[in-house]
């Protein structure tokens, strides 16, 4: 498996989270029926589940901004890769050519020393 699928992956499964913590649901399993949790309409400041929605907000936050790097660095790395690619390529080409050139010299030259060793 690429490192693209696993991204993708893991931002289904987040999304799916989020998707499960906006609507009270837990995760859907596949063992386990979806209950409808009740939502309370007073939430107080201190109250714990206004507390974890935050903290789950901000993970989010810090998933998105750790995929958006990632992404980042993946993008970096596939320039680089290809750079280094690209410059072998050149090397190998001209290292052919040179190779190329010195063979048919050395032809010519044999040719040549051939002819005088027949006169």
């Amino acid at each position: 498996m690429d490192i693209e699928t696993e991204i993708r992956q893991l931002k289904l499964r987040a999304d799916a989270l989020e998707a499960s913590v906006r609507t009270g649901d837990p995760a859907p399993g596949p063992l386990r029926p979806r209950h409808r949790r009740r939502r309370h309409t007073r939430t107080q400041p201190g109250d714990p589940h206004t507390d974890t929605r935050a903290q789950v907000k901000c993970l989010q936050a810090e998933l998105n901004q750790d995929f958006s790097a990632l992404n980042d660095e993946i993008e970096s790395f596939r320039r680089h890769t290809t750079d280094q690619l690209t410059k072998i390529r050149v090397q190998t080409h001209d290292q052919y050519a040179f190779i190329l050139r010195r063979l048919t010299d050395m032809a010519v030259l044999l040719d040549v020393l051939l002819k005088q060793a027949d006169t």
